[in-house]
């Protein structure tokens, strides 16, 4: 009984944690409106950066992930990044923001991304 009873208490331990890290689009839309949307459109339209509408349907949710947490990074070993630099009308690249250094803010950014399609 008491195995039951402890196997019980770290599966909702297990489940609390798993929530608590869950993904939100709503604390994604806030920090793209606070952060990204200085340079990005959540439509097609570019501003400094591309419009990301559609972004999930043409890159990888990895690839997004690797793009937020250090873009200069990414463009040292990945093509479609160097293009994208290169294709920039100001010749930039996306700074690193220091909020994308944490796990749960890039994936709740990525969820709201999800959203934009």
């Amino acid at each position: 009984m008491k195995v039951l009873q402890w196997v019980a208490v770290a599966c909702g331990m297990f489940v609390s944690v798993s929530a608590a890290q869950a993904a939100d689009a709503t604390d994604g839309e806030r920090i793209f409106s606070e952060i990204c949307s200085h340079c990005h459109n959540s439509t097609s339209a570019d501003k400094i950066g591309p419009g990301l509408a559609g972004i999930t349907k043409r890159r990888s949710i990895e690839w997004i992930d690797a793009w937020l947490k250090d873009p200069s990074e990414l463009v040292k070993t990945d093509e479609y990044a160097r293009k994208l630099r290169e294709s920039n009308r100001y010749g930039m690249t996306m700074p690193a923001m220091p909020i994308m250094k944490d796990d749960k803010k890039r994936a709740d950014v990525i969820e709201f991304l999800k959203t934009l399609n």
